[in-house]
């Protein structure tokens, strides 16, 4: 493996030198009375499918647990997020069209154990979660459901969304939330004991806000009843049910003035709404039903099954400049003068999951053998079409008030332009190996996968087979009771969708190695840091020979130094910080002036620090307060890297005061009210985003 440490700026090695200085420390522990750990859980099944301690897995992972949510108010999937290296910020006005990315590179979003689909990643309502778990590289494939149609690939990592189980203690929680831009939500979270083998639990939020750019406006609705079933302490049933409403409207960004320029063209203030008059909204529904059984069979064997039928509808209809973001025979996307299109994508996504596994645990001499081995598969459907809006198409002012009238397009009399069909099926063996100071792992997978490619409109009807065994396997060694170190090899494949091909597309193949270092309870002091090198290949790329159709021989790479750190340096005071320093570039594609480019909105460098003190005696006790600083490094603004968008850091504020049963919070974004502008990523990045202004939101709730 070649890492180029020179590359590293002195900031990531000084980070990197601290951490390896650490494994010379002595071993010493403190013990915290309140909170201990807390920000950092003890076990981890998203890694490897079974309950290991994160210290013990030979890869990257990192999480959130519910009380970073809380603490932190976090109102996004995104503003959870930003505690974690190396995860890409999103745009609540950009939700409609980008997923998250780690290391540069798309991440999958996998709910309970199934990757539901539906391409609004950061629209998922917190009210239910209980945990995200970041696996970084494409490990995260090791989940079968990681083929779905619907969902973004796990080259750069998976999202592990693990949702709130009903427990045997009753709970109840109801709260409402007041902000700036129309903030109102109202949430609640109830959990009933039956009896002493079931329970029942069921949460659920209303949200509503505006923004900052006149017109546009976010709704939500999540409801989210489960049920679990625990006659003994062998058997374990839980069923939950998920139902997700967004309403929004679509929004394009703001045309610049010249393809290196970094804001929006003269007199196009930061709240223009590039629209039509009469554009109807734009909704996304997703509905979800999901049960696991888990079966202790022996002393030495344990069943776990899993079925899940999940779909997703999206209504998209928008408005963009015509040519988005460039320059073309038909005009100019740039300046305030621009011609104004609209479409209508509407697409119906629907997934069928069943997942079994057998584990146990065998001693053999000094080893202790965790293996576990398991089938996975996924039916998985995509109907969809996209027809243009019968718009006048003229030249528009954005600087003035008047727009044209959107016009409802047709539905093709063929509603089905698009209908993309996958079944995966998935076989895999899993060892663990505990050998005195060493933590080994591997596996083994085997991904088949029968894939058809339908678009009418464009004359094609692509139908493949593809089978692919794709290793991982690593490391860990305990220097220390504090410290250890990790290696790791992974390799993930699926079959590419979304892309116009003349030909069956083959499997997209990624490969990551690392190197890291782990700080576990030394001074109350948890920490990961590892460099990796992730390299994609069979990325699809654009056709010369077929405009509008792809080919698949790009190569793209990663590669740097991420660190995360969780120090609860008192009883009271808890820190996060998370930092990167990477290189993520494309290294081949049919354009060869795109050879060497930056990664689009892939920011080379971002640090994140967040304090959060607790009062826990005296007058003031039940009293927190919180402060955080995000920062990131100028960004790409397209594939071209004809402009950069400037470096950028933002402050951010919590306070709480829990008396009884109530607490009172408060949280504001952006605290000194930076303007600033980020890439628009719809239709791959050309226009701009105003940066969100601050928000302030207080709220009240209580448990009882």
């Amino acid at each position: 493996m070649s890492f180029q440490i020179s590359r590293l700026s002195p900031v990531a090695l000084a980070a990197w030198s601290c951490c390896a200085a650490l494994a010379q420390a002595q071993t010493q522990t403190i013990e915290i009375t309140a909170d201990k750990e807390r920000y950092q859980p003890a076990l981890t099944q998203a890694a490897t499918r079974s309950a290991v301690p994160v210290e013990q897995v030979p890869q990257s992972i990192v999480s959130i647990p519910r009380s970073v949510i809380e603490d932190q108010g976090s109102k996004t999937v995104s503003d959870a997020l930003r505690n974690v290296s190396n995860v890409n910020e999103i745009d609540p006005r950009d939700s409609n069209n980008v997923g998250f990315k780690i290391r540069g590179f798309n991440a999958a979003m996998v709910v309970d154990g199934v990757s539901v689909p539906g391409w609004f990643q950061n629209q998922e309502s917190l009210v239910g979660v209980q945990q995200m778990d970041v696996i970084k590289g494409p490990a995260g494939g090791l989940y079968g459901s990681g083929q779905a149609i619907g969902n973004y690939s796990t080259v750069g990592g998976t999202i592990a969304v693990t949702t709130k189980d009903p427990v045997a203690k009753a709970s109840r929680e109801v709260g409402v939330k007041l902000g700036n831009f129309g903030r109102r939500n109202a949430h609640v979270d109830l959990n009933q004991p039956i009896n002493e083998a079931w329970a029942f639990r069921v949460n659920g939020e209303h949200d509503r806000s505006d923004s900052e750019t006149q017109g546009v406006f976010f709704r939500k609705s999540a409801l989210n009843p489960s049920l679990s079933w625990s006659p003994d302490a062998k058997t374990k049933v839980v069923i939950k049910a998920r139902m997700l409403d967004n309403t929004t409207v679509d929004y394009s960004g703001l045309p610049r003035a010249s393809a290196s320029a970094t804001e929006p063209s003269a007199g196009v203030g930061r709240s223009t709404f590039v629209t039509a008059t009469g554009l109807p909204d734009t909704t996304q529904k997703a509905r979800g039903l999901n049960v696991q059984w888990t079966q202790v069979l022996n002393n030495d064997w344990t069943l776990k099954a899993l079925a899940a039928h999940n779909t997703a509808e999206v209504d998209q209809r928008g408005v963009f400049p015509f040519p988005y973001g460039s320059e073309s025979q038909y005009g100019s996307g740039f300046g305030s003068n621009v011609v104004l299109s609209g479409a209508r994508l509407w697409e119906k996504l629907t997934s069928n999951t069943v997942q079994l596994s057998l584990a146990t645990t065998i001693q053999s001499g000094k080893a202790l053998h965790r293996i576990s081995l398991g089938l996975d598969r996924d039916e998985t459907r995509d109907d969809g079409f996209m027809a243009f809006a019968n718009m006048p198409f003229v030249m528009t002012d954005l600087t003035g008030n008047v727009r044209p009238a959107w016009g409802e397009p047709a539905v093709p009399a063929a509603a089905n332009q698009q209908q993309n069909r996958s079944t995966s099926t998935v076989v895999y063996v899993q060892d663990q190996v505990q050998v005195g100071s060493w933590h080994l792992h591997g596996s083994l997978r085997h991904t088949r996968t029968e894939a058809k490619d339908l678009y009418a409109d464009w004359g094609i009807n692509n139908q493949s087979t593809n089978n692919k065994v794709t290793p991982r396997f690593g490391a860990v060694f305990d220097a220390s009771d504090v410290v250890s170190f990790f290696g790791g090899y992974s390799q993930m494949s699926r079959v590419p969708f979304g892309s116009l091909f003349s030909v069956a597309p083959k499997m997209e193949e990624a490969e990551q190695k690392e190197l890291g270092l782990r700080i576990k309870g030394w001074q109350g002091l948890s920490a990961t840091a590892a460099l990796f090198d992730i390299q994609r290949k069979n990325a699809a790329v654009a056709d010369p020979a077929n405009p509008g159709f792809s080919v698949q021989t790009g190569v793209q790479q990663a590669k740097g130094l991420d660190v995360d750190v969780r120090w609860q340096a008192s009883p009271s005071l808890a820190w996060i910080a998370a930092y990167t320093h990477q290189t993520a570039e494309i290294t081949q594609d049919t354009n060869a002036a795109w050879v060497g480019k930056r990664l689009f909105n892939v920011p080379e460098q971002t640090l994140r620090v967040a304090a959060r003190y607790d009062v826990r005696q005296g007058e003031w006790r039940g009293l927190g307060l919180g402060l955080g600083a995000s920062h990131r490094s100028n960004l790409a603004g397209d594939t071209s890297n004809t402009f950069l968008m400037p470096a950028v850091t933002l402050w951010d504020a919590q306070a709480s005061y829990k008396r009884g049963d109530i607490q009172y919070s408060a949280s504001i974004s952006n605290l000194l009210n930076k303007q600033y502008y980020a890439p628009m990523a719809y239709f791959g990045g050309g226009q701009v985003v105003p940066g969100l202004p601050r928000s302030l939101v207080v709220g009240i709730s209580t448990k009882f």
